[in-house]
């Protein structure tokens, strides 16, 4: 299939990044990249991608075909539809992007919430790293907090699409209420809104005066370790997933956090529940320059595509 090309979109709050690949190998280098600042709301989006997409066929060349796209969105995401993705100005009413898609290829066409197609992304970097894995869980700890499991190596979405939303389940039934309408939730602890909290700087920031004898910021750190190192620790036991790659410009950044969360881990794995199974050699750091949403989201439709 000559002169064609698939697809990735990730679409963020601040970017949209667009990635092609070769239909024929999906999973090896990029034909070409583009990234553009972000326009929120309905038109925003749908304008976005078609200029991601024409962008990326003028770097190709302009007789360039696309053999298909798919597109990773934060939010609720239901058949093509996403909703309740504030960071994009989309509120409960969703909007669907398929129309959109469809407009620029004959080819299949996907969406799926961002945590999720990165989840599926990781895959060349986890066969280089841990070959022969097919079972696990990437984690995303950004300024909220969500996971993507490949169980089987299939992308796991779950009967309504909530397999990996972890950062709403009670952590702590004492804690502040949460916006969704709980108490305690995860995600007000193991990210880097729940850190905004009750901390103004950087999660390095917080480290470093935290080792200096913060007060403040020895308790904040202590509940930022203790939510991620929880996290992680249910998407071990849960799915009893053999890997858990950690994501996300927080960890990714920040080395005494990293170091912090294996230590907490570790300690746990001294339980004669962690002797069992323990949790803290399942884990990975993924790095941060690692494409994983634009590749997740080519790897969407890769398999319909024909070659």
């Amino acid at each position: 299939m000559s002169g064609s090309i698939l697809v990735g979109l990730d679409i963020g709050g601040t970017s949209v990044k667009a990635m092609a690949v070769s239909p024929g190998d999906p999973t090896g280098p990029a034909l070409a990249e583009v990234r553009h600042r972000t326009e929120p709301g309905r038109e925003g989006i749908r304008d976005g991608i078609t200029t991601a997409v024409r962008a990326l066929v003028e770097a190709v060349g302009p007789a360039t075909d696309v053999a298909g796209i798919g597109v990773g969105i934060p939010g609720f995401v239901s058949r093509g539809a996403v909703s309740h993705a504030v960071n994009l100005g989309l509120g409960a009413e969703p909007l669907d992007l398929l129309p959109t898609l469809r407009g620029l290829t004959s080819g299949p066409v996907g969406v799926e919430n961002d945590v999720k197609t990165a989840a599926l992304g990781a895959r060349g970097w986890l066969a280089r790293h841990d070959a022969g894995i097919d079972d696990y869980a990437l984690l995303n700890v950004g300024t909220g907090l969500a996971a993507g499991m490949v169980l089987g190596g299939r992308l796991r979405a779950g009967a309504t699409g909530m397999a990996g939303e972890i950062g709403h389940l009670v952590f702590d039934r004492s804690g502040p209420v949460c916006p969704c309408g709980q108490t305690g939730c995860l995600e007000l602890y193991a990210s880097g809104s729940g850190m905004r909290r009750s901390w103004s700087g950087t999660a390095r920031q917080l480290f470093a005066a935290a080792e200096a004898g913060d007060a403040s910021a020895v308790r904040t750190a202590a509940d930022l370790t203790d939510g991620i190192a929880h996290a992680i620790t249910l998407l071990a036991h849960a799915p009893d997933v053999a890997l858990i790659l950690v994501t996300g410009g927080m960890a990714a950044r920040n080395p005494a956090l990293r170091a912090a969360v294996s230590a907490r881990l570790q300690h746990d794995d001294r339980t004669l529940v962690g002797r069992a199974v323990p949790v803290a050699p399942r884990v990975r750091w993924l790095p941060d320059d690692v494409a994983v949403g634009t590749r997740g989201a080519a790897l969407l439709v890769a398999e319909e595509v024909r070659v």
